[in-house]
């Protein structure tokens, strides 16, 4: 059982992922291939059904895979940076429309 903190830290790892992810327009089996982190445990990690933590190497490698800053990944959606990331590819998206 892992403590609440750990927990809440977890969840919110998951749900960014989960939101640049499909944003990018990227299935959890293409990150997973373009972050070389099977697409298993970034199924777990976007469910917070980890029973082992997160590693530092996994988080880094999904997060260049995003083209995001690895804190963003451990931000709360109020953060300056995360609010940032959300405004460029939304910008992004735009451009291409």
């Amino acid at each position: 059982m892992l403590e609440p903190k750990t927990e809440k830290l977890y969840q919110t790892i998951g749900r960014n992922i989960y939101k640049f992810r499909v944003l990018k327009h990227l299935s959890q089996a293409k990150l997973a291939e373009r972050s070389n982190v099977s697409a298993a445990y970034i199924s777990q990690i976007e469910c917070s059904r980890l029973h082992k933590g997160i590693t530092c190497t996994a988080i880094m490698r999904i997060a260049e895979a995003l083209q995001v800053p690895a804190c963003v990944l451990l931000a709360e959606e109020a953060c300056p940076k995360y609010l940032q990331c959300l405004e460029a590819i939304y910008f992004f998206e735009e451009e291409l429309r």
